[in-house]
């Protein structure tokens, strides 16, 4: 019985040492981190540079900053005038973008493996060798502050902004990643020549690099390049959390574009990668995602709501679960109504197969979209950069098998509570 017991134990650790062989990983000596997920089923590679900054990491004067800077560094380099890194990535074939939101910052190349170098090379100047000219400020204020009028003139965003506004009273999440067309326009060039220096640095980076390549080369090309910066210490951000909040709160405003009801409703939730979070994915599974789900049969197909969404900001701390909704004005008690009854039926009805089949939903789901090596990236750079863990993208698959059923009536009697929530409705103005 010893022997088989010692068995057991040396098969898990040869599957643990397996998985964590998954990855190449590199500690360059200025601080930046190299992962590197080689895969010989695909032509296509995905080179990601991640920083740990978004607009939560802002000072108030420097609202918009983090993403302000996103629009600043595409204007050129020291090696590629404004518009060659665009040019040089499409003849090649490949795709160029990046991202901004409230905890981190990426770009990323989308290429077929024989141009990898060249992606990095490009990737490499525009994040650590970007010109950040006094002419381009102004110009990118300006498309900016549009971006942002823009955005008020779609119901969702003055939505989610104003359920953000709600339900965050201390921590930075209540401010948008966008900014304020107030702080915006006071940005000086010294300001976001200090706001790249501190973040846009070695010290807190991540190379993510998936698809047909050698990591060994990956690491000697990355030394030449990034890995010849210099990594300086990090500003320590104080990062507020939220107090706990008890009871209801609940906004209503009105505007007079829209025709149809939109609303939001949110619960605190378990951080991304904490062991409730796995089994709050499970029930959103059950709850809301396609056309299998309760949500979908109940609401949408019954006619109550005209689209739905449901699921987890993804945030580290601070998190929320929300369900939002369009629907006709005159129905809004009506679809609150069955929102909270569809909650208690599914707590007290639920089965050990119903949580078994959306854990498979998942994982294959995952699967499926790990095919794109984007997907991977993403999922790698995410859980390093924000969950803080790459055992997230590691044991992602593992840690959804483990949810039971009463992992998941935990989560609704931790979290899901009739008496605590927030809610925002926004509803057509009277005429």
């Amino acid at each position: 019985m010893r022997r088989f017991a010692l068995f057991i134990l040396l098969e898990v650790v040869l599957m643990t040492l397996a998985v964590a062989q998954e990855l190449y990983i590199r500690d360059l000596p200025n601080g930046a981190k190299l992962i590197v997920k080689p895969r010989d089923d695909t032509s296509a590679v995905a080179l990601h540079v991640w920083f740990r900054v978004g607009s939560v990491f802002e000072r108030y004067d420097e609202k918009g900053m983090a993403h302000f800077l996103e629009h600043m560094l595409f204007n050129g380099s020291e090696k590629y005038p404004y518009g060659e890194i665009d040019r040089i990535v499409e003849s090649l074939g490949g795709n160029i973008n990046a991202g901004t939101s409230k905890d981190f910052t990426y770009y990323h190349v989308e290429i077929a493996y024989p141009y990898w170098k060249e992606a990095l090379e490009v990737l490499y100047q525009l994040t650590m060798k970007p010109l950040l000219r006094e002419e381009f400020l102004e110009k990118e204020k300006s498309i900016v502050i549009e971006e942002l009028h823009r955005s008020k003139d779609n119901p969702t965003t003055v939505l989610w902004e104003t359920f953000e506004k709600t339900a965050y009273k201390v921590s930075p999440y209540r401010f948008p990643v966008i900014g304020f067309e107030e702080t915006i326009r006071k940005f000086t060039s010294r300001m976001v020549r200090d706001f790249y220096r501190n973040f846009y640095q070695p010290r807190n980076m991540a190379l993510v690099v998936v698809g047909r390549v050698d990591p060994a080369e990956v690491e000697e090309v990355v030394a030449e390049t990034f890995g010849r910066e210099e990594g300086r210490p990090v500003p320590k951000v104080d990062i507020p959390s939220e107090p706990e909040r008890v009871g209801v709160r609940s906004e209503r405003i009105e505007d007079p574009r829209i025709e149809k009801a939109y609303w939001m409703i949110g619960w605190n939730a378990p951080a991304i990668a904490k062991t409730d979070y796995y089994a709050l994915l499970v029930l959103d599974e059950i709850l809301g995602s396609g056309r299998t789900s309760i949500f979908y049969r109940e609401l949408r197909e019954k006619g109550f709501v005209y689209s739905y969404f449901s699921g987890d900001l993804g945030r580290p701390r601070d998190n929320f679960f929300v369900v939002s909704a369009t629907f006709d004005p005159a129905r809004y008690e009506e679809v609150k109504r069955r929102i909270f009854e569809i909650l208690r039926e599914t707590y007290e009805t639920l089965t050990d197969e119903m949580v078994e089949n959306a854990k498979e939903r998942i994982v294959n789901g995952r699967i499926f979209e790990e095919e794109k090596v984007e997907s991977e990236a993403y999922d790698i750079g995410y859980s390093y950069t924000v969950a803080r863990d790459l055992n997230f993208y590691r044991y992602f698959e593992k840690n959804v098998r483990r949810v039971r059923r009463v992992d998941v009536l935990r989560v609704f009697e931790r979290y899901l509570r009739e008496d605590s929530y927030v809610e925002v409705l926004m509803l057509p103005a009277r005429r």
